[in-house]
Protein backbone atom coordinates (compact mmCIF):
# COMPACT_ATOMS: atom_id res chain seq x y z
CA UNK A 1 0.00 0.00 0.00
CA UNK A 2 3.12 2.35 0.68
CA UNK A 3 4.45 2.13 -2.47
CA UNK A 4 1.03 2.21 -4.09
CA UNK A 5 0.73 5.46 -2.44
CA UNK A 6 4.29 6.63 -2.91
CA UNK A 7 3.59 5.75 -6.61
CA UNK A 8 0.43 7.49 -7.38
CA UNK A 9 2.30 10.80 -5.25
CA UNK A 10 5.18 10.75 -7.99
CA UNK A 11 2.58 10.33 -11.31
CA UNK A 12 0.38 13.01 -9.46
CA UNK A 13 3.57 15.65 -9.40
CA UNK A 14 4.84 15.27 -12.51
CA UNK A 15 1.05 15.98 -13.97
CA UNK A 16 1.03 19.06 -12.13
CA UNK A 17 4.36 19.96 -13.01
CA UNK A 18 3.76 19.61 -16.30
CA UNK A 19 0.63 21.61 -16.68
CA UNK A 20 1.87 24.48 -14.37
CA UNK A 21 5.19 24.26 -17.18
CA UNK A 22 2.23 24.54 -20.18
CA UNK A 23 0.78 27.47 -18.40
CA UNK A 24 3.60 29.51 -17.83
CA UNK A 25 4.78 28.96 -21.59
CA UNK A 26 1.33 30.01 -22.87
CA UNK A 27 1.40 33.19 -20.59
CA UNK A 28 0.49 35.49 -23.40
CA UNK A 29 -2.54 33.52 -24.64
CA UNK A 30 -6.35 34.35 -23.34
CA UNK A 31 -7.36 33.73 -19.75
CA UNK A 32 -9.87 31.15 -21.62
CA UNK A 33 -7.47 29.36 -23.66
CA UNK A 34 -5.12 28.51 -20.36
CA UNK A 35 -8.50 27.78 -18.42
CA UNK A 36 -8.80 25.13 -20.62
CA UNK A 37 -4.88 23.83 -20.17
CA UNK A 38 -5.32 23.91 -16.16
CA UNK A 39 -8.55 22.17 -16.10
CA UNK A 40 -7.25 19.76 -18.58
CA UNK A 41 -4.43 19.07 -15.77
CA UNK A 42 -6.62 18.99 -12.84
CA UNK A 43 -8.80 16.06 -15.11
CA UNK A 44 -5.95 14.09 -15.68
CA UNK A 45 -5.15 14.31 -11.76
CA UNK A 46 -8.55 13.23 -10.73
CA UNK A 47 -8.45 10.14 -13.35
CA UNK A 48 -5.14 8.73 -12.73
CA UNK A 49 -6.16 6.63 -9.85
CA UNK A 50 -8.70 5.26 -11.76
CA UNK A 51 -6.88 4.83 -14.90
CA UNK A 52 -4.51 3.21 -12.98
CA UNK A 53 -7.02 0.32 -12.19
CA UNK A 54 -8.61 0.15 -15.89
CA UNK A 55 -5.52 0.13 -17.80
CA UNK A 56 -3.39 -2.76 -18.60
CA UNK A 57 0.16 -2.63 -15.89
CA UNK A 58 2.95 -1.26 -17.58
CA UNK A 59 5.85 -2.82 -15.20
CA UNK A 60 9.02 -1.09 -14.56
CA UNK A 61 12.01 -3.54 -12.77
CA UNK A 62 13.81 -1.66 -10.12
CA UNK A 63 17.40 -2.04 -9.31
CA UNK A 64 18.20 -4.68 -6.65
CA UNK A 65 18.96 -1.44 -4.13
CA UNK A 66 16.34 0.36 -4.55
CA UNK A 67 13.97 -2.22 -4.83
CA UNK A 68 15.41 -3.72 -1.30
CA UNK A 69 14.62 0.15 0.11
CA UNK A 70 11.18 0.41 -1.22
CA UNK A 71 10.20 -3.33 -0.56
CA UNK A 72 6.76 -3.51 1.78
CA UNK A 73 5.26 -7.01 1.34
CA UNK A 74 7.89 -9.20 2.37
CA UNK A 75 9.58 -11.26 -0.19
CA UNK A 76 8.89 -14.55 0.61
CA UNK A 77 5.35 -13.80 -0.07
CA UNK A 78 5.93 -12.93 -3.26
CA UNK A 79 4.51 -15.11 -6.10
CA UNK A 80 6.66 -14.01 -9.25
CA UNK A 81 9.03 -17.47 -9.87
CA UNK A 82 12.74 -16.80 -9.98
CA UNK A 83 15.03 -17.79 -12.79
CA UNK A 84 16.74 -21.44 -12.48
CA UNK A 85 20.32 -19.84 -11.80
CA UNK A 86 18.83 -17.27 -9.51
CA UNK A 87 17.50 -19.18 -6.82
CA UNK A 88 18.81 -19.83 -3.50
CA UNK A 89 19.01 -22.98 -1.70
CA UNK A 90 17.18 -22.29 1.44
CA UNK A 91 18.56 -23.25 4.99
CA UNK A 92 17.04 -24.33 8.17
CA UNK A 93 15.73 -21.07 10.26
CA UNK A 94 14.68 -20.81 13.14
CA UNK A 95 11.98 -18.13 13.68
CA UNK A 96 12.42 -15.45 16.09
CA UNK A 97 10.00 -13.96 18.23
CA UNK A 98 10.64 -10.76 16.24
CA UNK A 99 10.34 -12.46 12.86
CA UNK A 100 7.28 -14.15 14.23
CA UNK A 101 5.99 -10.63 14.71
CA UNK A 102 7.22 -8.81 11.61
CA UNK A 103 3.74 -9.35 9.34
CA UNK A 104 1.54 -8.20 11.88
CA UNK A 105 3.10 -5.03 12.17
CA UNK A 106 4.24 -5.12 8.14
CA UNK A 107 0.10 -5.15 7.98
CA UNK A 108 -0.53 -2.48 10.69
CA UNK A 109 1.66 -0.07 9.10
CA UNK A 110 -0.10 -1.26 5.62
CA UNK A 111 -3.49 0.08 7.63
CA UNK A 112 -2.09 3.30 8.93
CA UNK A 113 -0.38 4.23 5.49
CA UNK A 114 -4.01 3.91 4.14
CA UNK A 115 -5.91 5.63 6.54
CA UNK A 116 -3.44 8.48 6.77
CA UNK A 117 -3.70 8.85 3.35
CA UNK A 118 -8.06 8.82 3.39
CA UNK A 119 -8.75 10.76 6.40
CA UNK A 120 -7.67 13.87 4.87
CA UNK A 121 -9.51 13.05 1.78
CA UNK A 122 -12.77 12.50 3.38
CA UNK A 123 -12.62 15.58 5.67
CA UNK A 124 -12.06 17.46 2.71
CA UNK A 125 -14.90 15.72 0.44
CA UNK A 126 -16.98 16.46 3.62
CA UNK A 127 -16.38 20.44 3.19
CA UNK A 128 -17.13 19.88 0.04
CA UNK A 129 -20.43 18.32 0.68
CA UNK A 130 -21.43 20.73 3.19
CA UNK A 131 -20.85 23.64 0.75
CA UNK A 132 -23.02 21.58 -2.07
CA UNK A 133 -25.82 21.47 1.17
CA UNK A 134 -25.39 25.41 2.04
CA UNK A 135 -26.01 26.29 -1.80
CA UNK A 136 -29.13 24.31 -1.29
CA UNK A 137 -30.48 26.22 1.55
CA UNK A 138 -29.40 29.63 0.24
CA UNK A 139 -31.65 29.10 -2.82
CA UNK A 140 -34.67 27.99 -0.94
CA UNK A 141 -34.60 30.85 1.27
CA UNK A 142 -33.79 33.09 -1.48
CA UNK A 143 -36.52 35.30 -3.01
CA UNK A 144 -36.88 35.79 -6.69
CA UNK A 145 -35.65 39.61 -8.41
CA UNK A 146 -38.45 41.02 -10.11
CA UNK A 147 -36.52 44.47 -10.87
CA UNK A 148 -36.75 45.22 -14.42
CA UNK A 149 -33.19 46.50 -14.83
CA UNK A 150 -31.78 43.58 -13.23
CA UNK A 151 -33.96 41.14 -15.99
CA UNK A 152 -33.65 43.51 -19.08
CA UNK A 153 -29.45 43.22 -17.95
CA UNK A 154 -29.79 39.26 -17.84
CA UNK A 155 -31.82 38.59 -21.29
CA UNK A 156 -29.16 41.16 -22.99
CA UNK A 157 -26.33 39.19 -21.71
CA UNK A 158 -28.22 35.60 -22.55
CA UNK A 159 -28.85 36.55 -26.27
CA UNK A 160 -25.11 37.77 -26.58
CA UNK A 161 -23.52 34.92 -25.29
CA UNK A 162 -26.50 32.54 -27.58
CA UNK A 163 -27.15 31.13 -24.13
CA UNK A 164 -30.73 29.93 -24.11
CA UNK A 165 -31.46 27.86 -20.79
CA UNK A 166 -33.10 29.62 -18.32
CA UNK A 167 -31.24 31.51 -15.40
CA UNK A 168 -32.83 31.69 -11.97
CA UNK A 169 -31.90 35.20 -10.64
CA UNK A 170 -32.71 35.55 -6.81
CA UNK A 171 -31.61 37.59 -4.41
CA UNK A 172 -30.42 36.79 -0.35
CA UNK A 173 -29.73 38.90 2.28
CA UNK A 174 -26.87 36.08 3.65
CA UNK A 175 -24.36 36.78 1.48
CA UNK A 176 -21.71 39.67 0.80
CA UNK A 177 -21.43 39.73 -3.31
CA UNK A 178 -22.95 38.15 -5.96
CA UNK A 179 -22.37 34.52 -7.07
CA UNK A 180 -23.66 31.69 -9.56
CA UNK A 181 -23.68 28.32 -9.86
CA UNK A 182 -25.57 25.02 -11.31
CA UNK A 183 -25.45 23.52 -14.63
CA UNK A 184 -28.71 22.49 -15.89
CA UNK A 185 -30.53 24.76 -13.67
CA UNK A 186 -27.95 27.50 -13.23
CA UNK A 187 -28.81 30.39 -10.38
CA UNK A 188 -27.31 33.63 -10.17
CA UNK A 189 -28.12 34.70 -6.20
CA UNK A 190 -27.43 38.72 -5.65
CA UNK A 191 -27.36 40.55 -2.25
CA UNK A 192 -29.21 43.28 -0.90
CA UNK A 193 -26.15 46.10 -1.87
CA UNK A 194 -26.00 44.92 -5.62
CA UNK A 195 -30.00 44.75 -5.68
CA UNK A 196 -29.52 48.65 -4.77
CA UNK A 197 -27.38 49.40 -7.33
CA UNK A 198 -29.00 48.64 -10.92
CA UNK A 199 -26.18 50.60 -12.38
CA UNK A 200 -23.66 47.80 -12.15
CA UNK A 201 -26.28 45.37 -13.10
CA UNK A 202 -24.85 45.08 -16.92
CA UNK A 203 -21.17 44.11 -15.43
CA UNK A 204 -22.22 41.64 -12.48
CA UNK A 205 -25.15 39.81 -14.87
CA UNK A 206 -22.25 39.79 -17.68
CA UNK A 207 -19.86 38.40 -15.21
CA UNK A 208 -22.11 35.60 -13.67
CA UNK A 209 -23.44 34.43 -16.86
CA UNK A 210 -20.36 33.82 -18.16
CA UNK A 211 -19.72 31.76 -15.37
CA UNK A 212 -22.61 29.96 -16.42
CA UNK A 213 -21.65 29.31 -20.06
CA UNK A 214 -18.54 28.20 -19.23
CA UNK A 215 -19.86 25.65 -17.43
CA UNK A 216 -17.42 27.13 -14.36
CA UNK A 217 -19.19 25.35 -11.37
CA UNK A 218 -18.21 22.03 -12.56
CA UNK A 219 -14.90 22.96 -13.17
CA UNK A 220 -15.15 24.29 -9.55
CA UNK A 221 -16.31 20.65 -8.42
CA UNK A 222 -13.41 18.93 -10.22
CA UNK A 223 -10.64 21.23 -8.38
CA UNK A 224 -12.04 20.65 -5.36
CA UNK A 225 -12.27 16.30 -5.79
CA UNK A 226 -8.14 16.80 -7.67
CA UNK A 227 -7.18 18.59 -4.45
CA UNK A 228 -8.97 16.29 -1.82
CA UNK A 229 -7.87 13.30 -3.85
CA UNK A 230 -3.99 14.43 -4.14
CA UNK A 231 -4.07 16.68 -1.08
CA UNK A 232 -0.17 16.10 0.00
CA UNK A 233 0.80 17.19 -3.62
CA UNK A 234 1.76 21.08 -2.90
CA UNK A 235 1.77 21.49 -6.99
CA UNK A 236 -1.83 20.23 -6.97
CA UNK A 237 -3.39 22.89 -4.85
CA UNK A 238 -1.04 25.45 -6.78
CA UNK A 239 -2.64 24.42 -9.85
CA UNK A 240 -6.33 24.70 -8.50
CA UNK A 241 -5.82 28.05 -7.25
CA UNK A 242 -4.19 29.46 -10.56
CA UNK A 243 -7.56 27.33 -12.51
CA UNK A 244 -9.52 29.35 -10.22
CA UNK A 245 -7.45 32.77 -10.89
CA UNK A 246 -7.70 31.93 -14.99
CA UNK A 247 -11.56 30.95 -14.31
CA UNK A 248 -12.43 34.81 -13.17
CA UNK A 249 -10.01 36.34 -15.38
CA UNK A 250 -11.99 34.53 -18.62
CA UNK A 251 -15.06 35.98 -16.68
CA UNK A 252 -13.50 39.00 -16.71
CA UNK A 253 -12.84 39.40 -20.56
CA UNK A 254 -16.99 38.56 -21.05
CA UNK A 255 -17.69 41.93 -19.16
CA UNK A 256 -14.89 44.10 -21.30
CA UNK A 257 -16.76 42.00 -24.39
CA UNK A 258 -20.20 43.48 -23.25
CA UNK A 259 -18.51 47.05 -23.52
CA UNK A 260 -18.25 47.98 -19.95
CA UNK A 261 -15.39 50.18 -19.72
CA UNK A 262 -12.60 49.07 -17.78
CA UNK A 263 -12.23 51.63 -15.02
CA UNK A 264 -16.19 51.70 -13.82
CA UNK A 265 -15.36 47.43 -13.52
CA UNK A 266 -12.08 47.75 -11.16
CA UNK A 267 -14.29 50.15 -9.51
CA UNK A 268 -16.41 47.08 -9.28
CA UNK A 269 -14.19 44.96 -8.24
CA UNK A 270 -12.46 47.03 -5.71
CA UNK A 271 -15.61 47.66 -4.16
CA UNK A 272 -17.26 44.13 -3.74
CA UNK A 273 -13.44 42.58 -2.42
CA UNK A 274 -14.34 44.02 1.14
CA UNK A 275 -17.63 41.57 0.90
CA UNK A 276 -15.79 38.55 -0.58
CA UNK A 277 -17.85 35.40 0.12
CA UNK A 278 -15.40 32.56 1.81
CA UNK A 279 -14.63 30.21 -1.18
CA UNK A 280 -14.40 27.27 0.88
CA UNK A 281 -17.50 27.34 2.89
CA UNK A 282 -19.55 28.03 -0.31
CA UNK A 283 -19.03 26.01 -3.51
CA UNK A 284 -20.15 28.55 -6.31
CA UNK A 285 -18.03 31.79 -7.85
CA UNK A 286 -18.51 35.08 -7.50
CA UNK A 287 -17.76 38.65 -8.54
CA UNK A 288 -15.83 39.47 -5.44
CA UNK A 289 -11.81 38.63 -6.22
CA UNK A 290 -9.85 37.17 -3.25
CA UNK A 291 -7.50 39.83 -1.79
CA UNK A 292 -4.56 37.82 -2.84
CA UNK A 293 -5.95 38.15 -6.62
CA UNK A 294 -7.07 41.61 -6.65
CA UNK A 295 -3.87 43.12 -7.49
CA UNK A 296 -4.15 40.60 -10.53
CA UNK A 297 -7.22 41.29 -12.12
CA UNK A 298 -7.60 44.76 -11.37
CA UNK A 299 -4.23 45.42 -13.53
CA UNK A 300 -5.23 43.12 -16.07
CA UNK A 301 -8.71 44.79 -16.32
CA UNK A 302 -6.99 48.36 -16.88
CA UNK A 303 -4.55 46.51 -19.29
CA UNK A 304 -5.08 46.94 -22.95
CA UNK A 305 -2.71 44.60 -24.46
CA UNK A 306 -3.75 41.28 -23.20
CA UNK A 307 -5.48 38.47 -25.37
CA UNK A 308 -8.82 38.30 -24.62
CA UNK A 309 -10.27 35.65 -27.17
CA UNK A 310 -12.27 32.60 -26.10
CA UNK A 311 -10.93 28.70 -26.17
CA UNK A 312 -11.53 27.08 -29.56
CA UNK A 313 -12.48 24.10 -30.58
CA UNK A 314 -9.25 23.06 -31.75
CA UNK A 315 -7.85 24.37 -28.78
CA UNK A 316 -9.40 22.09 -27.01
CA UNK A 317 -8.69 19.15 -28.77
CA UNK A 318 -5.02 19.64 -28.99
CA UNK A 319 -4.31 20.19 -25.31
CA UNK A 320 -7.28 17.43 -24.89
CA UNK A 321 -4.86 15.00 -27.24
CA UNK A 322 -1.81 15.82 -25.88
CA UNK A 323 -2.68 15.24 -21.82
CA UNK A 324 -4.28 12.19 -22.45
CA UNK A 325 -0.67 11.26 -24.73
CA UNK A 326 1.10 11.98 -21.09
CA UNK A 327 -1.42 10.74 -18.52
CA UNK A 328 -2.55 7.20 -20.04
CA UNK A 329 1.08 5.93 -20.17
CA UNK A 330 1.97 6.86 -16.80
CA UNK A 331 -1.55 5.73 -15.45
CA UNK A 332 0.01 2.35 -16.79
CA UNK A 333 3.04 2.71 -15.08
CA UNK A 334 3.92 0.30 -12.28
CA UNK A 335 7.75 -0.50 -10.27
CA UNK A 336 8.10 -4.21 -9.50
CA UNK A 337 11.36 -5.55 -8.07
CA UNK A 338 13.09 -7.51 -10.84
CA UNK A 339 14.14 -11.32 -10.72
CA UNK A 340 17.65 -10.24 -10.01
CA UNK A 341 17.14 -8.04 -7.42
CA UNK A 342 14.07 -10.78 -5.90
CA UNK A 343 17.08 -13.01 -5.64
CA UNK A 344 19.67 -10.43 -4.04
CA UNK A 345 17.07 -9.58 -1.21
CA UNK A 346 16.04 -13.17 -0.71
CA UNK A 347 19.36 -13.89 -0.64
CA UNK A 348 20.60 -10.72 2.30
CA UNK A 349 17.52 -11.50 4.38
CA UNK A 350 18.53 -15.21 4.23
CA UNK A 351 22.14 -14.30 4.98
CA UNK A 352 21.08 -12.48 8.62
CA UNK A 353 19.31 -14.81 10.40
CA UNK A 354 21.94 -18.18 10.60
CA UNK A 355 20.18 -20.76 11.82
CA UNK A 356 20.76 -22.46 15.53
CA UNK A 357 23.02 -25.35 15.62
CA UNK A 358 24.49 -24.31 11.62
CA UNK A 359 27.71 -23.32 10.68
CA UNK A 360 28.58 -20.01 10.13
CA UNK A 361 31.88 -20.27 8.82
CA UNK A 362 30.88 -20.45 5.25
CA UNK A 363 30.74 -24.56 5.14
CA UNK A 364 27.77 -26.27 4.10
CA UNK A 365 26.38 -28.92 6.29
CA UNK A 366 25.99 -32.28 4.46
CA UNK A 367 25.06 -35.53 5.33
CA UNK A 368 27.51 -38.50 5.31
CA UNK A 369 27.19 -40.39 1.71
CA UNK A 370 23.97 -38.33 0.50
CA UNK A 371 23.43 -35.29 -1.51
CA UNK A 372 22.43 -32.16 0.35
CA UNK A 373 19.24 -31.37 0.50
CA UNK A 374 17.11 -28.08 1.51
CA UNK A 375 15.69 -28.55 5.33
CA UNK A 376 13.55 -25.80 6.99
CA UNK A 377 12.48 -25.90 10.05
CA UNK A 378 10.09 -22.87 11.51
CA UNK A 379 9.60 -23.96 15.52
CA UNK A 380 7.95 -21.59 17.68
CA UNK A 381 9.72 -19.19 19.65
CA UNK A 382 9.52 -21.02 23.14
CA UNK A 383 10.73 -24.63 21.79
CA UNK A 384 14.04 -26.05 22.65
CA UNK A 385 16.26 -26.97 19.64
CA UNK A 386 18.36 -29.89 19.22
CA UNK A 387 22.09 -28.62 19.02
CA UNK A 388 25.24 -30.20 19.17
CA UNK A 389 26.81 -27.31 21.21
CA UNK A 390 25.65 -23.92 22.16
CA UNK A 391 25.44 -21.39 19.83
CA UNK A 392 25.32 -17.38 20.77
CA UNK A 393 21.85 -15.74 19.73
CA UNK A 394 22.34 -12.98 16.61
CA UNK A 395 20.20 -10.42 16.88
CA UNK A 396 18.03 -9.06 14.03
CA UNK A 397 19.92 -6.32 12.09
CA UNK A 398 18.93 -2.91 13.52
CA UNK A 399 17.56 -3.68 16.82
CA UNK A 400 20.64 -2.90 18.53
CA UNK A 401 20.14 0.59 16.94
CA UNK A 402 16.40 1.17 17.26
CA UNK A 403 17.18 0.31 20.91
CA UNK A 404 19.41 3.28 20.90
CA UNK A 405 17.33 5.66 19.95
CA UNK A 406 14.44 5.38 22.29
CA UNK A 407 17.14 7.04 24.66
CA UNK A 408 16.51 10.60 23.25
CA UNK A 409 15.61 13.83 25.59
CA UNK A 410 12.86 15.83 25.29
CA UNK A 411 15.34 18.41 24.04
CA UNK A 412 16.59 16.09 21.24
CA UNK A 413 12.39 16.10 19.82
CA UNK A 414 12.05 19.13 20.05
CA UNK A 415 14.89 20.16 17.89
CA UNK A 416 14.06 17.68 15.50
CA UNK A 417 11.18 18.96 15.05
CA UNK A 418 12.43 22.31 14.55
CA UNK A 419 14.74 21.38 11.83
CA UNK A 420 11.57 19.18 10.05
CA UNK A 421 9.71 22.92 9.81
CA UNK A 422 13.03 24.23 9.23
CA UNK A 423 13.06 26.75 11.67
CA UNK A 424 16.53 27.58 12.74
CA UNK A 425 17.64 28.86 16.47
CA UNK A 426 18.61 32.15 14.76
CA UNK A 427 15.17 32.93 13.22
CA UNK A 428 13.18 32.25 16.63
CA UNK A 429 15.60 35.03 18.15
CA UNK A 430 15.14 37.40 15.09
CA UNK A 431 11.13 37.17 15.26
CA UNK A 432 11.51 37.64 19.30
CA UNK A 433 13.59 40.71 18.46
CA UNK A 434 11.24 41.95 16.20
CA UNK A 435 8.44 41.92 18.62
CA UNK A 436 6.83 38.48 18.64
CA UNK A 437 8.27 35.96 21.17
CA UNK A 438 7.06 33.42 22.89
CA UNK A 439 5.88 31.79 19.28
CA UNK A 440 4.87 28.53 18.71
CA UNK A 441 6.83 25.96 16.29
CA UNK A 442 3.46 26.15 14.38
CA UNK A 443 3.74 29.99 14.23
CA UNK A 444 6.94 30.39 13.32
CA UNK A 445 6.98 27.69 10.57
CA UNK A 446 3.94 29.54 9.31
CA UNK A 447 6.04 32.64 9.21
CA UNK A 448 8.61 31.06 7.44
CA UNK A 449 6.75 29.14 5.12
CA UNK A 450 4.85 32.93 4.02
CA UNK A 451 8.17 34.66 3.43
CA UNK A 452 8.02 36.91 6.56
CA UNK A 453 12.11 37.40 7.93
CA UNK A 454 12.72 39.41 10.74
CA UNK A 455 14.10 42.06 9.10
CA UNK A 456 10.33 42.10 7.54
CA UNK A 457 8.57 42.27 10.60
CA UNK A 458 10.93 44.92 12.22
CA UNK A 459 10.02 47.33 9.53
CA UNK A 460 6.21 46.52 9.25
CA UNK A 461 6.26 47.14 13.06
CA UNK A 462 8.49 50.38 12.29
CA UNK A 463 5.31 51.78 10.88
CA UNK A 464 3.10 52.03 13.14
CA UNK A 465 0.93 49.94 12.50
CA UNK A 466 -0.81 47.19 15.01
CA UNK A 467 0.04 43.97 12.88
CA UNK A 468 -0.24 40.46 14.40
CA UNK A 469 1.74 37.65 13.16
CA UNK A 470 -1.67 36.70 10.24
CA UNK A 471 -1.30 40.31 9.58
CA UNK A 472 2.42 39.93 8.58
CA UNK A 473 1.72 36.87 6.65
CA UNK A 474 -0.84 38.25 5.00
CA UNK A 475 0.99 41.38 4.18
CA UNK A 476 3.76 39.48 2.76
CA UNK A 477 1.67 37.26 0.56
CA UNK A 478 -0.06 40.32 -0.70
CA UNK A 479 3.27 42.07 -1.74
CA UNK A 480 3.19 45.04 0.37
CA UNK A 481 5.98 46.79 1.72
CA UNK A 482 7.07 48.14 4.69
CA UNK A 483 8.19 51.59 3.07
CA UNK A 484 4.93 51.80 0.77
CA UNK A 485 2.78 51.48 3.94
CA UNK A 486 5.28 54.16 5.74
CA UNK A 487 5.34 56.57 2.84
CA UNK A 488 1.15 56.93 2.75
CA UNK A 489 0.97 56.77 6.58
CA UNK A 490 3.32 60.09 6.15
CA UNK A 491 0.76 61.76 3.84
CA UNK A 492 -2.35 61.13 6.63
CA UNK A 493 -3.38 58.23 4.92
CA UNK A 494 -4.54 55.62 7.57
CA UNK A 495 -6.00 52.66 6.69
CA UNK A 496 -5.85 48.53 6.65
CA UNK A 497 -3.90 46.19 5.04
CA UNK A 498 -6.70 46.18 2.75
CA UNK A 499 -6.65 49.88 1.97
CA UNK A 500 -3.11 49.85 0.97
CA UNK A 501 -3.86 46.88 -1.04
CA UNK A 502 -6.51 47.94 -3.43
CA UNK A 503 -4.74 51.89 -3.33
CA UNK A 504 -1.36 49.39 -4.49
CA UNK A 505 -3.02 47.79 -7.62
CA UNK A 506 -4.59 50.63 -9.04
CA UNK A 507 -1.48 52.31 -9.08
CA UNK A 508 -1.76 55.06 -6.17
CA UNK A 509 2.08 56.01 -5.86
CA UNK A 510 4.15 58.58 -3.58
CA UNK A 511 4.12 60.92 -6.77
CA UNK A 512 0.34 60.33 -7.38
CA UNK A 513 -0.41 61.47 -3.47
CA UNK A 514 1.93 64.88 -4.46
CA UNK A 515 0.20 65.36 -7.41
CA UNK A 516 -2.38 65.52 -6.09
CA UNK A 517 -1.21 67.34 -2.62
CA UNK A 518 0.38 69.94 -5.35
CA UNK A 519 -2.90 70.70 -6.43
CA UNK A 520 -5.04 71.13 -3.15
CA UNK A 521 -6.48 67.97 -2.75
CA UNK A 522 -5.68 67.02 0.77
CA UNK A 523 -7.80 63.75 1.05
CA UNK A 524 -6.63 60.85 3.33
CA UNK A 525 -9.32 58.82 2.39
CA UNK A 526 -8.11 55.23 0.84
CA UNK A 527 -11.26 54.34 -0.83
CA UNK A 528 -11.33 58.52 -2.67
CA UNK A 529 -7.85 58.24 -3.53
CA UNK A 530 -8.61 54.63 -5.32
CA UNK A 531 -11.86 55.87 -7.01
CA UNK A 532 -9.56 58.48 -8.53
CA UNK A 533 -6.96 56.85 -9.41
CA UNK A 534 -9.15 53.84 -11.02
CA UNK A 535 -11.37 55.68 -12.87
CA UNK A 536 -7.81 57.32 -14.93
CA UNK A 537 -7.22 60.04 -13.18
CA UNK A 538 -3.33 60.89 -12.96
CA UNK A 539 -3.05 64.20 -10.77
CA UNK A 540 -1.87 66.37 -13.74
CA UNK A 541 -3.49 69.34 -14.51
Amino acid sequence: MTMILLLLALKSLLVAAVTLGLLRLTRARSAAERSTIAHLGLFALVALPLASLALPTLDVPLPAPIAQMATVDRVERSATPLPASDKVAPIATVASPAEAAEPVWADALSGAARYAFLLPTLVLLALTLAALLRLIGLRARADVLVDPDWLSALARAQRRMGFKNGTALLWSDELGSPVSWGLMRPVILLNNAAVAAPEQAEAIIAHELAHVVHLDWAKLILARVATATFWFNPLAWVLAREAHQLREEAADDAVLAANIAGPDYAELLIGVARHQCRGALLGAHGVAPSKSSLGRRVRRVLDQSPARGPSGRSWVAGFATGMASMAVPLAAVTFVPSHTALATIQTSQSGQRPAAGMPTNGSSATTSGAAAQPVTASLAPNAPVATSSPTPLTIAAGQEQSAGTLDRSDNGDEGDVQRALGISGEYRRGMAEAGFPNLSNDQLAEARAGGVSPQYARDMRATGMPLSLDDLVEARNMGLSAAYIAAMRGFGIKGGLDDYQGMRSVGVTVEFVRKLRSRGVKTTDPDELTSRRAAGFDGDP
